[in-house]
């Protein structure tokens, strides 16, 4: 026992100083915060990313709306029915395209926020069928059988 007490007086027992505990406590404290600013930044990012997915959802259902024809082809805007917070606008725009055919109509589906609270926006744009293009053979064809009737009419 006297052994025991001379090794401890003598200083051969080994032991942590305060400046080694207080050290560790530091750099503990360091990398939880760390840590924590991790977590924060990808609880924003996942946050971001679910609200840039249901922009992207919104602006294809509104783009088979006016495929199918259940949305009339025009440019118009306007607010999205949902329960949302904060809630979801819409813009249609018709634009032509190089081929009469054609028209561009781009869906454009944001959130109403202020633009310093980096809203999630989706902009889709599809080549439809231009509603109001009548083709050439169509319009050639058309009078040809109005005068051949008149003309068998008169015979």
């Amino acid at each position: 026992m006297t052994q025991v007490v001379r090794r401890m007086r003598t200083g051969n027992a080994r032991a942590f100083s305060l400046l080694e505990v207080v050290l560790a406590l530091a750099i503990l404290a360091g990398a939880l915060a760390a840590l924590g600013e991790v977590m924060r930044l990808g609880d924003q990012n996942a946050a971001a990313a679910a609200d840039e997915s249901q922009a992207l959802m919104f602006a294809e259902s509104v783009m088979a709306e006016l495929i199918v024809g259940a949305r009339p082809i025009g440019n118009v805007s306007g607010e999205l029915p949902s329960e949302d917070d904060p809630p979801w606008a819409f813009a249609i725009e018709i634009q032509p395209t190089e081929f009469q055919e054609l028209i561009a109509a781009r869906v454009s589906v944001s959130q109403q926020l202020a633009p310093e609270l980096q809203p999630a926006r989706c902009d889709l744009i599809r080549w439809l069928p231009n509603p109001d293009f009548v083709p050439a053979i169509q319009q050639a064809t058309e009078p040809a059988v109005e005068s051949g009737s008149q003309s068998g009419g008169v015979q």
